[in-house]
């Protein structure tokens, strides 16, 4: 019997519940997903209700110094970044009266959206960011007493900064994540690659590649902050007293514009510092894709137990040394150019996901 699964997510993050939906719908599993707000990048939706959500420099500010304090708490309280799982409450009374405001002026077009897809006719629920649109998880409780199966999955920032739903966990029947920390933080949650189609982006010829009189490095920051750009362009600064290269900084550019540009390019580097993450997204399995050999900070142990790891691993301190050691090491190049998309097709592909989350769905009794 074919099953179906209804996704519900704040947003769709980096694009990954929409792969995911289209992941089970290629497989032959019927699924939808809403989205509450519209993300200010060009990822496809399904049926967004494109919510007001506030994005202004002043409001992405608010958070950077929301995540910051954070950040400060644990070290002040000792507590270990990587296993310290928060749970999510209202930080002040303004902040519940906002959150109920919010609900009430928009639960009309959420229901509406939920009656048009007929909600109910789905035998799996995954709630995105494991977070309910109603903050008392009704929707999900609903769900639950008509014989639903619940699923809470994790992405970004999910169990870092806004914490655990401690409602919604007890109504899980399965948890999943995308992201590696995540695993050491929460006592009961499953490991997932995230789903990537790099069948629209083109490998990098040899001879294109190889052709290059000046060699191109470029850094594409979604956040300057999160992906640590200010530490990033330092290093880029002193390597280039020592190395002759090019440095592309990318920010804001529409997707295909991006793409483009990355084709040609010849060397990439995600991030420095993990403020927003363990080790790399969709920008590293778009590069790697194309055969860029991708520099990338790791963090809590990812580097070593990530199989068979495609990335030239850099932290603040030897970023310099292995930046420059690819720009000086053509065989080097060579050498994870033809090991880094079939590293991205092995793990990350559509096919592979999609075996290791059916697995998850029978190991649960969630199919």
């Amino acid at each position: 019997m074919n099953r179906s699964a209804l996704h519900i997510a704040p947003e769709n993050t980096a694009g990954v519940p929409y792969n995911v939906m289209s992941m089970q719908n290629m497989f032959g599993m019927m699924a939808r997903l809403i989205t509450f707000y519209k993300i200010p990048f060009d990822f496809p939706e399904d049926v967004c209700l494109n919510l007001p959500l506030p994005r202004s420099k002043i409001a992405m500010k608010w958070r950077e110094v929301k995540q910051a304090s954070l950040q400060k708490k644990i070290k002040q309280d000792n507590i270990d970044n990587w296993t310290h799982l928060p749970y999510f409450a209202p930080k002040n009374p303004a902040e519940r009266s906002y959150m109920a405001l919010r609900e009430n002026r928009n639960k009309g077009k959420f229901q509406s959206a939920l009656k048009d897809i007929d909600a109910d006719s789905f035998d799996i629920i995954h709630f995105d960011g494991g977070i309910d649109f109603y903050s008392d998880s009704r929707l999900a409780k609903t769900f639950k007493l008509k014989g639903k199966k619940i699923v809470n999955s994790y992405f970004g920032d999910d169990l870092r900064t806004r914490g655990i739903v401690k409602e919604m966990d007890e109504l899980s029947d399965l948890n999943l994540t995308f992201e590696y920390d995540h695993t050491l933080r929460h006592p009961d949650i499953n490991f997932l690659f995230f789903p990537f189609d790099n069948s629209a982006i083109n490998f990098i010829d040899d001879e294109v590649y190889s052709s290059a009189k000046l060699l191109r490095v470029i850094h594409s920051p979604t956040h300057r902050y999160i992906k640590g750009t200010h530490d990033i362009i330092d290093v880029i600064d002193a390597v280039s007293k020592k190395a002759n290269f090019d440095f592309i900084l990318v920010e804001n550019e529409p997707r295909e514009k991006l793409l483009k540009l990355k084709e040609t390019c010849h060397i990439a580097i995600d991030q420095i510092g993990n403020r927003g993450g363990t080790g790399y997204g969709i920008n590293s399995l778009e590069t790697l894709s194309m055969g860029i050999p991708t520099i990338t900070d790791m963090n809590c142990g990812m580097d070593t137990w990530l199989p068979e790891n495609p990335f030239v691993v850099a932290n603040k301190d030897t970023l310099a040394e292995r930046l420059l050691e690819l720009i000086t090491d053509g065989k080097l190049r060579q050498k994870k150019r033809k090991a880094s998309r079939k590293w991205v097709e092995k793990y990350h592909s559509y096919e592979s996901v999609f075996k290791k989350l059916n697995e998850y769905y029978v190991k649960h009794n969630v199919i």
